[in-house]
This record gives C-alpha cells, structure tokens and sequence, in this order.
C-alpha cells in the first residue's frame, strides 16, 4: 500500500492542526484520504480530470489535496478573497468538474451554478445544503482501501500576468504510481526538515508554496500548525508551545512582527526555530537586517514563482556579504538577457531566464507558453535583474507594472477595465505606490471626464465601485486626479513617469 508519508512509525502522530483547535493524525489523514478519493472515483473522475476548492485554512482542505493527489487528478485552488466573476473565471478556464467549498463561500457558488456548465458535482464540506453534496456523508459510505492503481495528481495554480487574466500552471502527467513523487531538494537538503520537523504555516493555503510545502512535509512525516489568520504575537506564542521548528513568512508578516514592542517580542521562548525562511515578496534590506539581529542567523530566502521554471535560495550568511541578493540557483540555470536577445556579462541588469527547469504549461494557452520561452528555450517571467561573478542575483524590478502588496501579486489592467467602466473615468493608470506595511499599495490615477466638484467624494465612489467587482485586497487604496496623463507619442501610457512622483530611482519612497 502506497501511504501519504512511509516514514511515520506512530500514525497517531500528528499531521495538521489548525491553532483553533482542530487536528488530523497521520492514521486520520490516510483515511479520509482513501475514502474521499474512492468516493471521487465512483463519481466517474479520472486520472487528468481537473477539479476546484475554495476553502479557507482547515482539516478537510489537506484531506481534499490528498485525494485528488492519490486519484491522479489535477486541483486547483482558489483564493478566499476573489470576488464571483474572478472565482466563475479560473473554475471554467481550469475545467472543473467539482467543486468543494465551505458554508462560508455557499452562497456565492449558488449564485454561480448556471454560468458554470461544466461542474458536475458541487460538494459542502460541513455536511449537505441545499444543492450541495456533504463530503463526510458521502466519503464515509467508502472503504479506506487503496485503489488498485493510484497515481500521482497534482495541483495547478494560477499565476497572473500583465494582462490581468490568471493563468493555471500546469505540469505533464508522467503516470508516477502514487508514493513515488520525487520531492524538491529544497526542503530537506536546504531547509532541514524531516519527520521531527514542526511546520508553522501562517499564510492561506491555496498559495502556491504554503501549499507545496505542507504536502512535503507530509511526505516527510512532519507536523503542519496553519494559523485561519496571520497574528503577529500569536505566531510567537505558537512558536513556544508547539515547539515550532520551521515557519515561512512574507515580508509584511516580518515587518508586523519587527514592530511589535520590545516586551512582546522578548515575551516568547523561540529557541525551537531552526529556519525562517521568506519570500513571495521583496524585502527591504532594513527590515531584513532587524529580522536576523532579533532570529539570529536562521533567516533564509528563496526566489521562485508558481511556475517553477527556477529558484535561487540564500542563507543569512551569505546575504550579510552580499545585501540584496536573493542568492544562487538550486533549481535551472539563471541567465540575463538584453534587449537584443543577447546574454549579458556579470553586473549588467536585463531580463532574468532560467534554462534547464522542470517543464510547464499555461494551461490552454500554448501562445502565453510560447511567449515565455526565447529561441534556446530559456524561460522568463518578466522579472529584471543582473547576476554577479559568483551567480548571485540580484532583483532590479518586479513583473512588468505589477504590483506586490504584502506577498500579493496585484494586476493594474484587471483594476483599469473597472475603473475605465465608469462614466466618470476618461482614462486611469494603476499603479504601486509605497507602504510601510505591504511594501507597495494600489494607486490609481485617473483623468475624469469633467472636473469634480468633490474630489474626496469622487474618490470614495470609485473605490466603491472597484469593490463591487473584484476583491477589496485588489481595490486602489487611494485616487489621485489628473488633468492629463502622460503618453507616448505612439499613445502608450507612460507609467513609469507616473511612478517617478511616488518612488525615487533606488526604489524608496518619495517624501
């Protein structure tokens, strides 16, 4: 029998516990496992079907992404803050044939039934509502015995780019029997981790590496602690109690806990912490500074996106030397590339590819994949930077426009098409503007038809009406009105004047 981890000798021992209270032992997680994943089969899904959960940080989330694993099936999870039409979006671009939710999403996806065709099954994970099937009910009435044959699934998330519209991340099946998927070096060769590890994950799961790290250390036989939301001196505390080895931040999370008051911070017992390792988002230097003189000399970072096409890592040491670096690569083979398409020496800045990287797909978009490889096959993303003599990089400039709010990834042409829908708005340009906090914010600068009599008024109805549509994470903070905005002669909006009165050339905020 092919088991989720084969390294547990209790299978008492526990594998996920929320800090609310509940918990799955290995033995529990095996079974609802098997069981859901025997009811998915009887349901007619197969090895390639693709299904969609939207669910916030809980038990029955890891034992859904188990099934689906153990079934060869493809998931794809959605985050909890997105609005219907962006949720109705990815559920019918990735294919879905199921969808599983909580009462706290039921009323949206009830709402969305007749726009999306091709779900068959609708499943409630707290027991059946009205067009719902109960999971429990329904996985009970199924044995806790393994298929016959049971390969390996996997999940496929979504990354945005430039054009707002998400894009599913999907890898090739290789038909890997089930049990033998080859995990990533980065978590036990570089992170440390093994069955006595002590996972604290305080980010949504349905992030791509929160995610992908708790199926590997379930794969190990560790222990996974989700937080249902990030709490600074709770974080802290469950660091003490749980005796927490391992815990991945982004940097508004270090930020919110660099600033907690002295006596706070000098509150909990963190001697446990083996590795705090960051990511997802830039992080500036001062604040990375104060994380390791407060840790001490545990704190690492890794660069990477849901593509996977290649990941640099860098530890404390070796970031102390070389301020900035997001370090060298441990998967593919980073490669700076000019405008011409030519490779640039050490020290200059272009775009940032990786050769040699495990394979991709934009799913149904073989145009978007095709774009993201050059003529040798390299792979990027968009990001720009340079590498140094030794292969350390080093990040000039993030996605083209994009704008990364406290780990987030946020699309200005998804927030102009709202905004451009107002009969108010003439022309609008997105962009980031700084926060202490997040890092960057949403800005949005518009050129109205007519001038306001009342621009603060003005302001708080287009804020307003970008609500209405999208989630509020990705709605501007706040309108600044222009006469006119800037243009190319070609007509290309020139963001980046506009950026220039909110950030200083190096990237910090204007005063």
């Amino acid at each position: 029998m092919n088991t989720i981890c084969r390294t547990v000798i209790n299978p008492e021992k526990t594998a996920f516990q929320l800090l609310g209270g509940a918990a799955l032992s290995y033995d529990e997680l095996e079974d609802a496992s098997l069981r859901t994943a025997n009811w998915f089969r009887s349901l007619g899904l197969k090895r390639g079907d693709h299904i969609a959960f939207m669910l916030e940080n809980r038990c029955e989330l890891v034992s859904l992404c188990w099934a689906a694993q153990r079934c060869g099936l493809y998931y794809t999870l959605i985050a909890s803050h997105l609005k219907a039409d962006e949720a109705a979006y990815i559920t019918d671009n990735c294919d879905a044939i199921l969808v599983a939710t909580s009462p706290r999403f039921a009323d949206m996806w009830r709402g969305l039934k007749t726009r999306l065709d091709r779900v068959r099954h609708w499943v409630n994970v707290e027991g059946e509502q009205d067009g719902f099937l109960s999971l429990e009910a329904n996985a009970e009435n199924y044995p806790s015995t393994p298929s016959e044959e049971e390969y390996e699934g996997s999940s496929m998330l979504y990354s945005s780019g430039t054009t707002g519209k998400p894009k599913g991340v999907i890898r090739p099946t290789n038909a890997t029997p089930f049990g033998q998927e080859r995990l990533s070096p980065i978590y036990q060769d570089y992170y440390g981790m093994d069955e006595t590890t002590v996972y604290l994950s305080p980010a949504p799961l349905y992030h791509a590496a929160p995610l992908r790290c708790v199926m590997a250390i379930h794969r190990i036989g560790g222990t996974v602690l989700a937080m249902e939301k990030f709490d600074a001196e709770r974080m802290l505390a469950a660091v003490e109690r749980y005796q927490v080895t391992h815990v991945q931040l982004v940097p508004t999370m270090m930020r919110r806990l660099v600033d907690l008051p002295d006596n706070i911070r000098e509150k909990y017992d963190l001697s446990s912490l083996k590795i705090i390792v960051h990511a997802a988002a830039p992080c500036p230097i001062d604040l990375k500074q104060t994380a390791i003189n407060w840790f001490g000399p545990i704190v690492c970072e890794y660069y990477g996106s849901t593509e996977g096409v290649g990941v640099t890592y860098i530890t404390s040491e070796e970031w102390l030397s070389r301020k900035g670096s997001v370090g060298r690569a441990i998967i593919g083979e980073p490669h700076i590339i000019g405008k011409d398409g030519s490779e640039l020496p050490a020290g200059e800045v272009g775009e940032i590819y990786f050769a040699n990287g495990p394979a991709f797909e934009y799913y149904n978009d073989p145009e978007k994949t095709a774009a993201a490889a050059n003529a040798q096959g390299w792979v990027t993303l968009g990001d720009i930077g340079s590498l140094d003599e030794d292969g350390y990089l080093y990040l000039t400039d993030r996605k083209s426009f994009t704008i990364n709010s406290g780990g987030v990834n946020i699309y200005p042409k998804e927030i102009e098409d709202i905004l451009r829908a107002h009969e108010d708005v003439a022309d609008v340009a997105v962009i980031s503007a700084p926060n202490r906090e997040f890092g960057e914010e949403v800005k949005a600068v518009v050129q109205l038809r007519r001038p306001s009599t009342d621009p603060d008024a003005t302001e708080k109805d287009l804020i307003a009406h970008c609500r209405t549509h999208i989630s509020h994470v990705k709605c501007p903070k706040s309108v600044d009105f222009v006469d006119q905005l800037p243009h190319s002669d070609a007509g290309k909006l020139l963001k980046g004047e506009l950026k220039k009165r909110y950030w200083k050339e190096d990237g910090l905020a204007c005063q």
